[in-house]
């Protein structure tokens, strides 16, 4: 289903009984990157997979949006679903709109997952090159060349070699992105992404903090930054895992995610 929010349209895949559970994935992908753990968490919770603003199946963006806009957009969601609270676990992107989700709307959250994500802003150094491949990307798309160079940041060497599997969806998909929507995005989570850490310690949801630790986007330092900060939170590190972690390693990160959500 398409829900109307203040980032545009957003595509929401609902499935599975039980209490209702948030699936926002990375920047650069969509609902699709949870397949190989969403079966699992569909047989305890009501699992809603929103494709973030201009990825996958949600409408296209045509102006700049915030990581704090889509956590309001998220309650949007639930607000047309008529559901009052739910849990969430978020990638990335994903992280980081759940963290602003928890500030922001404190009693519509039970239950708080952050796989590999970061609280802090983008660090300097790796604005410059990052800066260059967004202005490929608005310019002409993500054409192969800027693939190739996107590609080590998600994935492990050892799947770049023997998964292609894994690899060539994710750059079939980054492909057929929009390339408007590519910039929006990518400014909103990398270059106008604001430093919350001091206020994670206002969060009082029950907390996983987890991060694959081959993860060179959001590496394990920024994952114990937050769990240091959030009080009672679990950090679990996934061993062979870069920053898809639950592609990479499903198992390991789907065993996590229901021992922490459905305790």
């Amino acid at each position: 289903m398409l829900v109307e929010t203040r980032v545009g349209r957003l595509f929401v895949e609902r499935r599975g009984e039980g209490a209702p559970l948030v699936l926002w994935p990375s920047l650069l992908t969509e609902g699709s990157m949870w397949r190989a753990v969403a079966p699992a968490l569909s047989e305890r919770f009501t699992t809603l997979t929103i494709d973030p603003p201009g990825h996958g199946r949600s409408g296209p963006v045509r102006r700049a949006f915030s990581l704090e806009d889509c956590a309001d957009a998220a309650r949007e969601v639930l607000d047309a679903l008529s559901i009052e609270r739910a849990s969430w676990a978020g990638l990335s992107f994903g992280g980081m709109t759940g963290m602003r989700f928890a500030l922001r709307h404190p009693g519509r959250l039970d239950r708080l997952a952050l796989l590999d994500t970061s609280a802090d802003r983008e660090p300097r150094r790796k604005l410059p090159s990052y800066a260059v491949m967004s202005a490929v990307a608005r310019r002409i798309g993500a054409i192969g060349p800027l693939v190739d160079r996107i590609e080590p940041l998600f994935f492990t060497k050892e799947t770049r070699q023997r998964r292609r599997d894994l690899v060539e969806p994710f750059r079939e998909q980054l492909v057929r992105m929009d390339p408007e929507s590519i910039g929006h995005a990518v400014d909103a989570v990398i270059f106008r992404r604001a430093d919350i850490r001091p206020q994670l310690g206002s969060i009082r949801a029950p907390t996983l903090v987890l991060v694959g630790d081959e993860d060179v986007a959001t590496p394990p330092s920024c994952a114990l930054d937050i769990a240091d900060r959030i009080a009672g939170s679990r950090l679990i590190e996934i061993g062979g895992a870069a920053h898809l972690s639950p592609l990479e390693r499903p198992r390991a990160v789907g065993r996590a995610l229901l021992e922490h959500l459905d305790p």
